[in-house]
């Protein structure tokens, strides 16, 4: 089995970084569409953190995790 994960990873306020992980992103997605997800992100000011509200975009990247059952009979 197979899983992927988008993680958008921001500069806080505060200087540290904040992520947000999107479960199964769509399987053809830009570096265009995340870059004005995220700047929209910022924008809204919807998310905040222990450190203030993301300021800054600093990196993303989709994860893909898999999963190999085992027969354990």
């Amino acid at each position: 089995m197979e899983k992927k994960t988008l993680q958008m990873v921001f500069t806080t306020q505060g200087g540290s970084t904040m992520t947000i992980s999107v479960n199964d992103p769509k399987s053809n997605l830009t570096d265009n569409e995340v870059k004005s997800a995220m700047e929209e992100l910022i924008t809204l000011g919807v998310f905040t953190s222990s450190t203030g509200d993301p300021i800054a975009k600093k990196s993303a990247q989709i994860i893909t995790q898999t999963t190999q059952e085992l027969s354990l009979a």
